[in-house]
């Protein structure tokens, strides 16, 4: 058997242990009851094992990149819609995704009340001499007002009660690509405005 550390302590003056070079005698026992009489507790305690008994309660596997998060505004506090009687639904809920081509937008953002309305006014009359359809108007969400926003609800009780609400069939807060629940949808009807 080759011994390559004993030239080594013959160097050092150090003579190696012996019973670490024989092979250690086969264990031969004749029960379980002998094996575990035998059996002796580790005397190095180096290392460090611990069994968890309990699974974990639930694995989520994390997805990179995350998936798209879709907000439908139609379901918030904020957005609003009207339509006359006799529109359908399925008119409204295209008018709503924005199947309309917007053909003109108006932009209130900063005006007064009585500028607003004059402002409105004149570009519902302009819109309706071109036979305009589908237009846009933007006034804001009123996060600056006090309270709650005024030239939004001012737009909607326009459309509802002004001079020109026979013309307006259906309204609808903007998807958010065109301003959100900061703008509203106005489908225009397609009959002549009488001078």
């Amino acid at each position: 058997m080759p011994k390559p550390f004993h030239k080594l302590g013959e160097i050092f003056g150090v003579s190696p242990a012996t019973k670490f070079l024989e092979d250690p005698p086969p264990f031969k026992a004749r029960s379980w009851e002998e094996v575990i009489q035998l059996a002796r507790p580790l005397e190095e305690k180096n290392f460090y094992f611990k069994f968890s008994p309990k699974a974990p309660k639930f694995f989520r596997e994390k997805v990179w990149p995350p998936s798209r998060l879709e907000i439908k505004l139609s379901l918030t506090s904020e957005y609003i819609e009207g339509k006359k009687p006799w529109v359908s639904e399925e008119l409204l809920y295209r008018l709503r995704e924005g199947k309309f081509s917007v053909q003109a937008t108006l932009n209130l953002r900063g005006l007064t009340v009585e500028e607003a309305k004059v402002a409105l006014d004149d570009f519902l009359k302009k819109a309706l001499q071109k036979g305009l359809r589908c237009v846009l108007i933007i006034h804001g969400r009123g996060l600056a007002s006090k309270g709650e926003p005024v030239l939004k609800h001012l737009v909607k009780s326009w459309c509802e009660r002004g001079p020109y609400r026979k013309y307006i069939l259906a309204y609808a807060s903007a998807r958010a690509c065109d301003g959100g629940l900061g703008a509203t949808y106005l489908l225009l009807s397609e009959k002549p405005l009488k001078r």
